[in-house]
């Protein structure tokens, strides 16, 4: 029986290995499981956000460093004579959907070039269906998330709302201990001096909620799912943002709590950081989140073992009815 992550053997077994950062983080090697890192299924999602919180490159092979010595060579060979074959290749990114890429293979005759494209385009066909073989909560939304640094997705196709990326990481922090406080919020409990912002959409729905005065400053968790340079971004992520409140004149104070709702067009510009506890069900938290999940416990956070992220979306919705009175 492997003891392999089961993302780390679907890639193994149906695409390609990952990198080996990727698969000693996901296989829980022990120095991931630090009280500054949490665990390592929480370190991949920092891995990713690497990927997340930059354009995809449509040149360079910078997004096949997700797998272990990926030859990015040979794509690049089909790149550079693509002009010889009439292949019209603008972004190597999806390239199994490609129309002329299709008929190229359709019409094309036998030899090296057109092994060369067939077996690229295998690849990519063959990872777009990896996350449908995974049976683990956890699996599925990180194989969607590897899915998307090499497939990206548009707001147009998913539905998502896309948002935009700071130019640079800002300083917050993405300590196993960042949940404290978003889960005291979600049972309503907040500290006197703390805060919430609701960013909601164009239908006035919460889309991320923000604290504020409690421990980090402009951390916030998505309640809807997102997508970012490509990427989707499941619930339960958490994010930094920069803005000065007092330059946002589309605001409206809270029913309830201290804070107010901001359109999230006022807020340009956000930064991935990793996936929160809260992501995966409380069922499958401990499992997913190991060591990271048992820090929480440990040091008492606020129902960790049971709190949904359901119960910080009710605390967010419970704010908007101000906005319903105009």
């Amino acid at each position: 029986m492997s003891l392999d992550h089961e993302v780390v053997q679907l890639f193994k077994e149906q695409v390609f290995p990952l990198s080996e950062k990727l698969t000693e983080m996901l296989n829980e090697h022990y120095s991931h499981q630090t009280e500054r890192r949490g665990c390592g299924f929480t370190q991949a999602t920092r891995v990713l956000a690497e990927y997340i919180n930059f354009p995809r490159d449509q040149i360079e092979g910078t997004d096949l460093k997700i797998f272990q010595d990926y030859d990015f060579k040979k794509l690049k060979k089909i790149i550079d004579q693509k002009s010889l074959y009439d292949l019209e290749i603008e972004d190597w990114h999806n390239l199994d959907q490609n129309v002329s890429i299709q008929n190229f293979i359709r019409q094309a005759k036998e030899d090296d070039f057109k092994t060369l494209v067939e077996q690229e385009v295998r690849f990519q066909a063959n990872l777009r269906k990896v996350s449908q073989s995974a049976q683990l909560e956890e699996s599925k939304i990180i194989c969607a998330m590897l899915e998307d640094v090499i497939l990206p997705k548009s707001a147009r196709e998913t539905g998502y709302i896309e948002i935009q990326t700071l130019s640079e990481k800002p300083k917050v922090g993405s300590c196993p201990m960042a949940e404290a406080f978003f889960l005291k919020i979600a049972h309503r409990s907040m500290l006197r001096q703390g805060s919430i912002n609701i960013f909601v959409d164009d239908q006035n729905q919460p889309l991320l909620i923000e604290k504020m005065n409690m421990g980090d400053n402009h951390s916030c968790i998505n309640l809807q799912p997102l997508i970012m340079n490509g990427i989707r971004i499941p619930v339960g992520s958490l994010f930094s943002v920069e803005y000065d409140i007092e330059q946002i004149t589309d605001k409206s104070p809270n029913k309830e709590f201290k804070g107010f709702i901001i359109p999230y067009q006022a807020i340009q510009k956000f930064w991935f950081l990793r996936l929160t506890t809260l992501a995966i069900s409380p069922e499958n938290r401990k499992r997913a989140f190991s060591t990271h999940f048992e820090q929480q416990v440990h040091n008492g956070l606020f129902s960790p073992d049971t709190t949904l992220l359901k119960q910080l979306d009710d605390v967010a919705k419970s704010q908007l009815s101000a906005l319903s009175l105009g």
